[in-house]
């Protein structure tokens, strides 16, 4: 943890509402991200985003600062997602696109690219969470094995099997895809 965000931490589990607001300005981005990237829908990741703000103030005493605030805050934005998925049954999500919006149209190549795009994120929002969650933290979100396990609650080694699997499962997703070319 920074300098700067073990002060902040430090203030605002004394109460000091600044500083979290700006613990939540440095993070925000983070967690819509890793939210958005779990659930394929901005508007719930945005409720998630805010519910984790929420959840982090009411629990920040009870931060222990074994493990990054950033790690901490990733830990509960996981779990909401879990919890939505859950509550909403969501079942596969819809595929994550928005970014591709921006493409430029009339390139072939471009069009090519964004069909990949398109069939890997269905292809990913398909996996059960146990798979998707994983991968989204190391191959989206690039975060080391170590952090991935402090936000899951498991080992490294756990981390590491985990992915293994997940990536195998993807690999099988995406074979009838790779076959047609």
């Amino acid at each position: 943890m920074s300098e700067t965000c073990e002060k902040l931490v430090e203030l605002a589990k004394g109460g000091n509402t600044v500083a979290f607001e700006q613990l939540i300005a440095i993070h925000q981005e983070r967690v819509h991200a890793l939210a958005y990237r779990i659930l394929g829908n901005s508007d719930d990741a945005s409720d998630i985003q805010q519910e984790t703000f929420i959840r982090a103030w009411q629990s920040l005493r009870k931060f222990r600062e074994d493990a990054a605030f950033s790690t901490w805050l990733h830990r509960i934005t996981v779990n909401l997602c879990l919890s939505m998925k859950r509550r909403r049954d969501y079942g596969a999500s819809e595929p994550l696109v928005e970014e591709m919006h921006a493409v430029v149209q009339g390139s072939v190549l471009c069009l090519e690219r964004t069909e990949e795009i398109t069939v890997l994120r269905r292809a990913l929002a398909g996996l059960p969470d146990h798979h998707r969650v994983p991968l989204v933290l190391r191959d989206m979100e690039d975060r080391s094995y170590e952090e991935i396990a402090g936000i899951l609650g498991c080992s490294v080694e756990s981390v590491r099997s985990r992915l293994c699997r997940s990536r195998a499962l993807l690999r099988e997703r995406m074979r009838p895809y790779m076959e047609v070319r």
